[in-house]
């Protein structure tokens, strides 16, 4: 019986511990891979849940929008200041809308469309991975849409209250007026 030599023991035993070593370091990105995926899959569906809220907020805008058209439509409503201001909550809600369908083009690629729950999982998050970024980016930059419209909505308010009170002021001043007249016609 021939005897190895020390090298090719050493050469074997290195062998067969880079072979254990690369078997573990598998095991050990798949635990991450798993553990990664699953997290992609919780920002996915928190992705989703947001543009869901923001399609409806938009939608929820635009039916007020179109039931105030509709209860009225001949009516010219306000002037000046609020005239304006209705301008700039009909740009902001069109490209709220505009911004929902982008919103809504992105996701689809991310799940495949009506299909998210037969995508697979690497699909899915190879997807998301991708247009992350681009999508989170677009979700902030329509959320700041949302406090624009707010803050629109607010001025809307404003110069509609000091229309009125304008409006309120000249009818006191025209009934004054008139309750003087009755005065002098009494006396």
């Amino acid at each position: 019986m021939s005897q190895d030599s020390a090298l090719s023991i050493a050469a074997s035993i290195t062998g067969i511990l880079t072979f254990v070593g690369a078997v573990m370091a598998g095991f050990y990105a798949r635990a991450l891979s798993l553990r990664n995926a699953i997290d992609t899959q919780a920002e996915v569906s928190r992705a989703l849940d947001e543009m869901d809220f923001l399609e409806t907020e938009t939608s929820m805008l635009n039916n007020a929008y179109l039931a105030a058209q509709i209860r009225q439509p001949d009516r010219k409503y306000g002037s000046g200041d609020f005239k304006y201001f209705q301008a700039l909550y009909k740009q902001s809600l069109e490209r709220m809308q505009t911004m929902d369908r982008g919103l809504s083009e992105s996701a689809a690629a991310v799940t495949g469309g009506n299909s998210y729950h037969k995508v697979s999982r690497v699909k899915s998050a190879a997807g998301w991975m991708a247009n992350r970024e681009r999508i989170q980016m677009a979700i902030v930059e329509r959320k700041a849409e949302s406090h624009r419209i707010f803050q629109i909505q607010l001025a809307m308010l404003s110069a509609k209250i000091d229309e009125l009170s304008y409006h309120q002021n000249h009818h006191n001043h025209n009934c004054t007026v008139s309750g003087e007249e009755i005065d002098n016609l009494h006396k």
